[in-house]
């Protein structure tokens, strides 16, 4: 392990600790309510700079994909169509602005692109806890701050902004964001909305709880416009400036079928077909065919459960129970739970959650993303198929139980006010 990894992994426990002890550390709320806003500003950019800054590298392929995407931009090339980026953005286009940006800062400045591009997701995540406080006060101002300092001090979110570089806080904050103007404005709500959509396309999985949470009609009928209009106006604005195909644009996000087999049952169906113990077909048919049984169940659930909460908490039911069916999955996801739980006060889940993922993810980043140590212990992809894989069955399990108790309508007996 590299010094700045090893840098990195003191920094993640210490978060770890910080987070899951923090009834401990902060006793009292500041006053007046700016320091709050302070101290949570201070607190999420200082967890997130200090790895950005110790950790050169981040997620090779993913980051090489961003460079590679931006630079298309900034030649004015179709990202979509370029041979140099196959498989390498299978987004609509929202974050390809910033991914070119940060080219020419990086470039310009001679900065790294990692740090730079980095800093998009780590501000979004700012912005998430900031949300969170704002939201939550007006029930509980104590309590909004020690859950916006929750959010601010997890290592989840961390290791995907401020290690891997993946920009799923971007999203975030826009369907939170879309949450908070949802009583306020229902066409505001609707282009918050249109915007996550656009930045990455999980956040369809959040519009049937938002638009649920609308009781007049015509309410209903501006946030799904706005929802819809959103997306596609950035889709054509992308396909008038850079001459690409609507159509491709469109069908490269929403064939996106990657990470099958990488965990949840999908994994051991992998295995069996790997030990020669099921015919290949039987692996096939997943791939092609997972999808379309994750929705199923994510609809059913959304019908039986999801649409009778109030939307933060139909959102956490539909989120989790993708966690515990989806055929497809990729380690950034984990970062999806952490803000939506803390709005519905799932604390003692959380902590369990943060435990399982917190074990996956140090395992992932500081022995395959950051320094590729895994395969001295065994070749890959055995190393993946025994090794990295298994350390997220209790992230699975878990989020199965989790699923249950949502379902079975349990979840608010357990929940707590204040975290700890």
């Amino acid at each position: 392990m590299t010094r700045p990894v090893l840098l990195g992994a003191i920094w993640s426990l210490f978060l770890l600790a910080s987070c899951l002890n923090l009834r401990y550390l902060l006793r009292k709320y500041p006053t007046p309510p700016k320091y709050a806003w302070l101290w949570i500003t201070l607190i999420a950019l200082f967890a997130r700079l200090i790895p950005n800054v110790i950790l050169p590298m981040g997620a090779e392929y993913d980051i090489e994909s961003f460079r590679i995407a931006g630079s298309l931009i900034l030649q004015g090339e179709d990202v979509y169509a370029s041979p140099l980026a196959i498989d390498r953005h299978p987004y609509l286009p929202l974050q390809l602005y910033w991914m070119a940006a940060a080219v020419w800062i990086a470039d310009n400045l001679n900065l790294s692109y990692v740090a730079v591009y980095r800093l998009l997701p780590i501000f979004a995540d700012l912005g998430v806890a900031l949300l969170l406080f704002q939201i939550l006060r007006v029930k509980d101002q104590p309590a909004a701050f020690h859950g916006a300092l929750w959010y601010a001090l997890s290592p989840i979110p961390v290791f995907i902004s401020a290690y891997h570089g993946q920009f799923d806080a971007l999203p975030i904050f826009l369907i939170i964001l879309a949450l908070y103007y949802l009583g306020r404005s229902s066409w505001l709500s609707g282009t918050w909305m249109g915007l996550a959509i656009l930045a990455k396309s999980w956040p369809v999985l959040a519009l049937p709880s938002l638009i649920q949470g609308v009781r007049k009609l015509r309410d209903k009928g501006s946030l799904i416009l706005f929802a819809f209009l959103i997306p596609l106006i950035g889709v054509i604005a992308y396909s008038i400036l850079f001459k690409a195909e609507v159509w491709n644009v469109l069908t490269r996000a929403l064939a996106y079928n990657r990470g099958v087999g990488v965990y949840g049952y999908t994994y051991f169906i992998r295995l069996l077909w790997m030990l020669d113990l099921v015919n290949k077909q039987v692996f096939e048919f997943v791939i092609h065919y997972g999808r379309f049984l994750t929705l199923a169940i994510l609809g059913l659930v959304w019908i039986v459960r999801g649409r009778k909460e109030a939307p933060a908490a139909g959102i956490l039911t539909v989120l989790i129970t993708f966690f515990a069916v989806t055929h497809a999955f990729a380690i950034q996801y984990l970062g999806w739970l952490i803000p939506f739980g803390i709005l519905n006060s799932e604390y003692r889940w959380l902590k369990w959650y943060s435990l399982a993922a917190f074990g996956y993810m140090a395992l992932v980043y500081f022995t395959l993303i950051l320094d590729n140590s895994i395969t001295r212990l065994l070749p890959w992809p055995e190393a993946d198929l025994f090794i990295i894989i298994p350390a997220s069955i209790p992230v699975w399990l878990l989020s199965l139980a989790w699923m249950f108790t949502r379902l079975r309508g349990s979840h608010s007996r357990t929940a707590e006010v204040v975290p700890g």
